[in-house]
């Protein structure tokens, strides 16, 4: 049976919450540019090249998502296989012929 360790708490990162929040607000910002864009081409005024705009502002939403969710996988979640001690192997002694 396996046995886990109760240590101390994973550390907790004040740069990384930092980081994560701007993330956050740099993907509201550009998500806020591609309705700002998305906006003037229902409209009927628009530049010729709305949709590069659109699709270089849409993927940084999702480059800063990705990037944030990665702080918060290696900064906040704690990783359980490190804890986990694994019980001795016992094999019983065979008796050879």
């Amino acid at each position: 049976m396996t046995t886990l360790i109760r240590s101390d708490a994973p550390r907790r990162s004040a740069m990384a919450a930092i980081a994560i929040a701007g993330l956050v607000i740099g993907s509201l910002w550009f998500s806020a540019l591609v309705i700002f864009i998305a906006l003037q081409v229902l409209s009927g005024n628009y530049p010729n090249d709305a949709d590069s705009y659109t699709a270089l502002f849409l993927g940084m939403v999702f480059v800063c998502a990705a990037v944030a969710i990665d702080i918060y996988r290696k900064e906040f979640m704690p990783d359980e296989l490190i804890h986990k001690i694994r019980r001795p192997k016992l094999v019983p002694p065979r008796v050879f012929r």
